[in-house]
């Protein structure tokens, strides 16, 4: 008697491309960040401490959203958005440059949603 073939529950193998654009997902965010801080224009104090530190938050969290991306994890791609949104308000914040604040992060997410379009189902 032949047993019922049961659904496959390994996950595919990751392309060259999404492992290299996970790679360069977290190489940008601390490039990003980096170039955020240089760029600063908010005076000095205790708000503006606050807003580097939670930059520096998001910074962390978009390398620790790759790494759930990496494992096709559910949790990375709604940790990537949210850490890419708070990333793009906080820039917009302290640099005050809108094409800095908002393309500069948001490219990398399109970009994201572009490789995983039809990749749904591997997430989990």
């Amino acid at each position: 008697m032949a047993k019922p073939n049961k659904k496959s529950s390994s996950k595919p193998k990751r392309g060259t491309g999404w492992s290299i654009w996970l790679i360069l997902i977290v190489i940008h965010s601390f490039i990003a960040s980096f170039a955020t801080l240089s760029m600063m224009r908010t005076p000095e104090g205790v708000t503006r401490q606050w807003l580097v530190v939670l930059l520096l938050i998001f910074t962390a969290s978009k390398a620790i959203a790759a790494l759930g991306m990496w494992e096709w994890k559910t949790w990375g791609l709604y940790l990537y958005v949210i850490a890419v949104l708070g990333t793009m308000g906080i820039t917009l914040v302290l640099t005050s440059f809108l094409i800095w604040g908002i393309f500069y992060e948001a490219i990398p997410l399109l970009i994201t949603g572009w490789l995983i379009r039809g990749k749904q189902q591997y997430f989990d």
